[in-house]
């Protein structure tokens, strides 16, 4: 298995042991099922030649992510090619693209240099507590001379509130952790998803290197520095003294941390016996489109790096 797969998977194990440590047994139990199933790894295996066909049915692929923030929000909107394409991802232009709470209404344009990606104004900001809906009208995607209409749905939750965020290097897992120091409300089950910056640009910029949690073991407790992020050595990241590190931490819907997690499962390395094949993940787009459209409150906190490592 690569290496920087392996490190990634054992960050999910460390942090989760913080919130088993008062049921050590379940943890072990989990361990000794997963040493029997490895030795299967090392069976016989059977060449098999699978032929692949390529898809002649597109599909509209839609990706947008909207806040509380008052700015300006995107969502990106393209058609799906087949496993053999090897150009660049055809765009959807000329669409009508809007987004509603059930009152108000807010019509999304196409940006002027970048077909295919629709902005609100940049005055907008969702509420949390509201549910949204996002329409994308007048596309043809299947070029049967009839327009098709897409729709999407999503509730805006709550988020925690750093009170601190802290910063140290790993050795072990060559990187650096980035840890949140918060209340977690105790009320409802929640679900998160952190990003990290590197003085105010994005580190984590895709869907790829997206960290999740759900609440399920530190529900109405305080995080005191839990890992929920990390700067990845292998990966090209550094941190120097007096960088400022910026944790963004967004309360999302079930639905998108599902998502998360079954994209990052399909782009990860498969293992044989034990995953099954490589499918397009299900989103919430409505009339057969991919992609996923979330509406999500967020809340940052940030640090300096001082140097220094982490005492695990």
């Amino acid at each position: 298995m690569d290496q920087r797969i392996w490190n990634k998977r054992q960050r999910y194990i460390a942090f989760y042991k913080k919130f088993l440590a008062q049921v050590p047994g379940t943890f072990k139990k989990a361990l000794s099922f997963l040493f029997p199933c490895l030795l299967f790894l090392f069976s016989c295996t059977e060449r098999v030649d699978i032929e692949l066909s390529a898809s002649d049915d597109p599909m509209l692929v839609v990706f947008g992510e909207i806040t509380n923030e008052t700015k300006e929000h995107a969502v990106y909107l393209s058609q799906s090619v087949s496993y053999f394409y090897n150009q660049e991802t055809p765009v959807v232009s000329g669409a009508t693209v809007f987004i509603s709470d059930g009152t108000d209404t807010v019509s999304l344009s196409e940006d002027s240099d970048e077909a295919g990606t629709y902005f609100t104004p940049d005055d907008f900001a969702a509420v949390p507590g509201k549910t949204y809906t996002l329409t994308i009208e007048n596309v043809d995607i299947d070029n049967d001379g009839v327009s098709e209409t897409y729709t999407a749905e999503s509730e805006m939750k709550g988020t925690m509130k750093p009170d601190k965020v802290g910063v140290a290097y790993n050795s072990g897992w060559k990187g650096w952790e980035v840890g949140l120091f918060a209340r977690e409300p105790g009320e409802t089950t929640d679900y998160y998803l952190f990003k990290i910056y590197k003085n105010g640009v994005l580190d984590t910029d895709s869907i790829s290197n997206y960290e999740t949690a759900k609440d399920e073991f530190f529900n109405g407790t305080y995080l005191q520095g839990v890992t929920v992020q990390f700067f990845d050595e292998e990966e090209g990241a550094s941190l120097k003294s007096g960088d400022v590190v910026t944790l963004e931490v967004c309360g999302i819907t079930e639905a998108y941390y599902d998502f998360i997690n079954d994209a990052q499962d399909e782009i990860e390395d498969k293992i044989p016996l034990f995953s099954g094949p490589s499918a397009n993940v299900e989103g919430n787009i409505s009339n057969g489109a991919l992609g996923v459209f979330s509406v999500m409150s967020v809340a940052y906190g940030s640090c300096t790096y001082q140097g220094g490592a982490s005492s695990d």
